[in-house]
């Protein structure tokens, strides 16, 4: 009976099992997986499928934007493992999960997973911000999913454009308190002031580094500064305040006129209560590089080491948050706190924990000054961030390193290096000039035209779909050039009278305008035009120095004139042959030059004596010349040349002279080095070549071993190289003889036939 009851025992906990585990499995969530950001509006939801004791399964999605799920979206019951969203908010964080049935009974809920929803569209690297362009540069953005199109901006003005600050030492803080009333300072003990119009100096009174300012109103500033000092304003003065302390002061924080906080070096801590600063002990040992007093009773500041340091109204605490050190600070109430700091880090706080957000950068964050939930972070080589839903950056128009903030509303200060000072008095993108395009959703790159040429333009995009439209993506700059750059003739160049123009080629230019003259002031130019990068042009004149520029036109403005160049045209030419000195010269020789191109003649002139009184003139039209007659044996030749326009003529070269050859007999006028055959050997087809000193008949001749003639021809020769070719058809191979006569004379030569 013992292994009876066993054994029906086990199977009624076996049904029992079997009737507990009916209820299916809920299914395993793929993606988007748990915490992405950056996800498309249209992102499908993705998971495992799961099995059941019949074959009729279905999944039921959720989607909320509260992780509690009670705003829920519910999907309809499907049988895919994924289902499609659609226009889901721009930067708005979901949560989602997935529940499976098993015909009606359903599973548990799976596991909530949550994601971002992209916040805008992320702008190209190419044109990199800052870029110098043509007139049709194309703007490209990556490509969104699940919008209806793009709008992209672009305007000659943005909320931030530079101004003169009228110092060059670094400027390290300031704030805004109205439109016509902002603050500077930096080191030095520099203090500047805005009214609206310009900045003017500050007398500080004081010749040490200013770190930090701060301005409670009008009538109650205070800027901080290295060895501990303090200064603050009146409304009508800068008089200087103790502490207490000596070590360097990096920031400065009021909550009222009466309450206020000093930061520095080495954790060093100054509360102002009522008009007496007096030093705290905090237990900070790191340097706090900023400080924002929310209240009396709530401050933080944050420094070297990844510290953030917080006071309570009681104690003073700090702790170590991320992993890189912070440089600035700012606060909008007590749950809405940014830090910012090296290689981009920047951390929110949102009344409960520091959690880092993307800032879209690596460089150093120096400071931050937030408002209404947007806000601006600056930092090295320019770098500016602003806050829209997120962080994007946004041009600045400069590689300086900035080193503070200060935003209220439309208006803000931004100072740095070398006594730079942008100011912001709008959003930008409202001037007369704003161009607004509407593209659609799959077009991912918009080619402009006919920008101004040395303009700086502002440029961003946008995604809409049904549901919603972005935020605009990060500004970008890019300013157009000036005008081309000259590259050939180079500059002071000499030139033959043909002359190609050439300079860089500008994009979006329908033609250029070349001036050329003889003045540098282009007093009385000649004008000429191209549609390409490159012209041809001939002088008439030699040995003239002239100057020469080019704009660019687009259908709507003309470049400046790029700097000019000179050149000056070439006013003679060198001999070449006969060489100056040379004997034993032909009696009929060919006379050569170097040329100069563009001149249509030249003018040779030779004579007997160095003077040229009995001149023998010759013109040409290449640079070259052979004889038309022979001239006398054993005698000295001097010669020359120059060019020949029909407005003007060159320098004559210098004189060079030769001696022809005397009389050497019977093959004076007939030798060896005149004649020449090639190939040889050959199949019959060759090509003889003759010098002839003169015009004259000459007869050829062929014959074979056994004297026999297979070819015999007359032929009239010119003075100089004359080519004939020969074809003797059906020829043996063998050796033969050419003969080449002159009346009496004649010269033969060898020919190999095979």
């Amino acid at each position: 009976m013992k292994k009876i009851y066993s054994v029906l025992g086990f199977l009624m906990l076996m049904s029992l099992a079997l009737s507990a585990q009916t209820k299916i499995y809920a299914p395993t969530l793929k993606a988007p997986e748990n915490g992405k950001i950056n996800q498309m509006p249209d992102v499908v939801l993705d998971w495992q499928a799961v099995t059941g004791i019949t074959l009729d399964i279905t999944y039921e999605a959720q989607l909320a934007s509260n992780i509690d799920f009670n705003d829920a979206v519910t999907f309809p019951r499907t049988d895919l493992t994924s289902v499609q969203t659609t226009d889901l908010i721009f930067g708005r964080q979901y949560f989602w999960r997935v529940r499976a049935f098993d015909q009606n009974d359903p599973s548990d809920w799976s596991q909530t997973f949550s994601f971002q929803v992209v916040w805008t569209v992320s702008l190209r690297s190419q044109p990199s911000d800052g870029a110098m362009v043509d007139s049709d540069p194309e703007i490209t953005w990556n490509p969104l999913t699940g919008i209806t199109k793009y709008q992209f901006q672009i305007d000659t003005e943005y909320a931030w454009h530079t101004i003169a600050s009228g110092v060059s030492t670094s400027l390290n803080s300031g704030t805004v308190l109205n439109e016509a009333d902002i603050w500077a300072v930096g080191d030095g003990g520099v203090i500047l002031h805005y009214d609206g119009t310009s900045w003017t100096s500050s007398e500080s009174g004081v010749t040490e580094d200013l770190k930090d300012v701060y301005f409670v109103d009008a009538t109650h500033g205070y800027a901080v500064g290295t060895a501990g000092t303090i200064l603050f304003y009146d409304g009508s003065s800068w008089a200087a305040q103790s502490s207490g302390i000596n070590s360097d002061l990096l920031g400065v924080s009021f909550a009222d006129a009466n309450h206020g906080v000093a930061v520095g070096a080495s954790g060093k801590i100054a509360i102002y209560t009522t008009g007496l600063w007096s030093e705290v002990i905090s237990n900070v040992e790191t340097d706090i590089y900023d400080v924002a007093m929310v209240s009396e009773n709530n401050i933080w500041a944050c420094g070297l080491s990844k510290k953030v340091v917080h006071f309570d109204g009681t104690t003073w605490t700090d702790q170590v948050v991320g992993t890189k050190d912070f440089y600035g600070i700012s606060f909008q109430d007590d749950n809405n706190g940014w830090i910012v700091g090296k290689g981009g880090t920047i951390y929110h706080y949102d009344g409960a924990a520091w959690i880092e957000e993307n800032s879209n950068t690596s460089s150093d964050l120096y400071s931050v000054s937030t408002y209404d939930y947007k806000g601006y972070a600056v930092g090295k080589s320019g770098t500016i961030l602003a806050l829209d839903g997120g962080w994007s950056v946004v041009s600045s128009g400069t590689t300086k390193a900035l080193q503070g903030v200060s935003v209220i509303g439309s208006y803000g200060v931004i100072v740095g290096a070398s006594g730079t000072i942008l100011l912001k008095t709008n959003e930008g993108f409202n001037s007369p000039a704003l161009k607004t395009i509407t593209l659609s959703s799959d077009i991912t790159a918009y080619k402009l035209s006919n920008l101004l040429y040395d303009q700086t333009y502002y440029y961003h995009v946008r995604a809409i779909h049904n549901g919603d439209t972005s935020a605009w993506s990060q500004v970008k700059s890019m300013t157009t050039k000036a005008t081309v750059t000259l590259v050939a003739p180079i500059d002071q160049a000499e030139t033959d009278l043909l002359i190609l123009f050439k300079w860089s080629k500008y994009g979006g230019t329908l033609e250029y305008i070349i001036e050329i003259d003889d003045n540098s002031n282009f007093t009385d130019p000649s004008l000429f035009y191209s549609d390409t990068n490159s012209i041809y042009l001939i002088s008439s004149y030699f040995g003239t120095e002239y100057f020469w520029r080019v704009a660019a036109k687009n259908a709507l403005d003309v470049s400046d004139w790029s700097t000019p160049f000179s050149f000056i045209t070439k006013n003679e030419t060198t001999l070449l042959t006969p060489v100056d000195g040379q004997i034993d010269v032909s009696s009929c020789p060919k006379f050569t030059w170097t040329e100069i191109i563009g001149s249509p003649e030249y003018e040779l002139l030779i004579s007997k004596s160095s003077d040229f009184t009995d001149p023998v003139s010759a013109i040409a039209q290449t640079p070259y010349l052979q004889c038309a007659a022979q001239m006398e044996k054993n005698t000295i030749f001097y010669w020359k040349v120059r060019g020949v326009t029909l407005l003007d003529s060159s320098n004559w070269s210098p004189v060079w002279s030769f001696k022809t050859e005397g009389y050497i007999g019977i093959n004076e006028y007939l030798n060896g080095e005149a004649v020449s055959i090639y190939p040889n050997p050959n199949n019959g087809d060759f090509t003889l070549s003759l010098e002839s000193y003169s015009t004259d008949e000459y007869g050829i001749k062929v014959t074979d071993i056994a004297g026999r003639s297979i070819y015999i021809n007359t032929i009239t020769c010119l003075p100089g190289a004359n080519q004939m070719n020969i074809s003797l058809p059906d020829i043996q191979q063998g050796m033969y003889t050419l003969i080449i006569s002159r009346g009496d004379e004649s010269i033969t030569h060898k020919m190999l036939v095979k």
